[in-house]
């Protein structure tokens, strides 16, 4: 039982995660209008820093370059680089943040805890609404972690499957005082 209400838990840390990524109320100011905000769920826009950024309108896709940074209420991601493609039709869209490594850290508006995590890659597919994180993805809250190679979260269903890599095999750390604590 107690191992369920772990599992609960870091499904409700990647759900805020992929939801607030994409979807939360932005502390930053928007000037675009609401069709323009078609990319994130839920029309809500998040502020994206970047040393560069390219838009192809015929390919429909918007990449931001070198030292990206993804600010939205209590998210931060960190990426070397962000691209978002299809970016007016959410059916398709899917927003993939490459790094060496992308880096994010969220505070849980309900409890005002902060998870931290990394990995090569991060993929957001707006239409089957999983987040998969790719290369050495680890997800930290406290001094409770998943470490694998493949993390794939599927909000839809409240799942979470970590994958190893060939001749590795998932690692988790769960403190359950700390676990019990986050629950409160």
């Amino acid at each position: 039982m107690r191992l369920k209400k772990q599992a609960i838990y870091l499904l409700y840390f990647l759900f805020c995660l992929s939801f607030t990524c994409f979807a939360d109320e932005s502390t930053a100011e928007s000037s675009s209008s609401p069709k323009d905000q078609k990319m994130f769920a839920n029309d809500k826009p998040i502020a994206i820093d970047a040393d560069n950024q390219q838009i192809d309108i015929e390919k429909n896709i918007i990449t931001f370059n070198g030292n990206v940074q993804i600010v939205q209420d209590g998210l931060t991601i960190w990426a070397d680089k962000v691209v978002i493609t299809d970016m007016q039709d959410s059916t398709k869209q899917k927003i993939t943040g490459y790094g060496n490594p992308v880096k994010y850290k969220q505070i849980i508006p309900k409890n005002n805890k902060v998870v931290t995590g990394h990995s090569s890659q991060v993929i957001y597919d707006v239409k089957e609404s999983n987040v998969v994180l790719q290369g050495d993805a680890e997800l930290i809250q406290q001094d409770n972690r998943i470490k694998s190679s493949i993390i794939t979260y599927d909000v839809k269903n409240q799942r979470i499957i970590a994958q190893p890599g060939k001749n590795e095999r998932v690692k988790t750390t769960i403190i359950p005082i700390q676990v019990k604590e986050m629950n409160k």
